[in-house]
């Protein structure tokens, strides 16, 4: 029993002194999060599909809260650079389509070719 009240009380004060870890505006997931959100994607992306799936919109509408700024927009661009190659056969002109196609009203970089550039996200 005391372990549980010990546990209610770290976190009623973790809570109560602004301690507690909190998503905030200007944090970007890790990449390795953010390919998994959108992994999904692929088979659209490579025109396999013809719409994305819905857990490819999923993946567009959690994105969506770390797009706000540029410096966020920058990071999820330069994540998704760096895999990019992993990839074959990725119709990059799909990527600027996603939000529409999801009904997610976000901006996002205008990532249409395998050399995109990060810094105009």
């Amino acid at each position: 029993m005391a372990r549980l009240e010990i546990l209610i009380l770290t976190t009623f004060f973790l809570f109560n002194s602004g301690s507690a870890v909190v998503m905030r505006a200007d944090y970007v997931p890790p990449c390795a999060s953010i390919i998994y959100q959108l992994s999904p994607c692929v088979s659209y992306l490579t025109r396999q599909e013809n719409y994305p799936e819905t857990a490819c919109c999923n993946g567009v509408k959690y994105l969506k809260d770390y797009t706000s700024d540029k410096q966020e927009r920058e990071s999820i661009c330069e994540c998704l650079e760096s895999v990019a190659p992993m990839y074959g056969g990725l119709d990059f002109s799909l990527i600027p389509s996603l939000p529409k196609k999801c009904r997610v009203s976000m901006k996002i970089p205008n990532i249409d070719s395998p050399n995109f550039d990060c810094s105009k996200a």
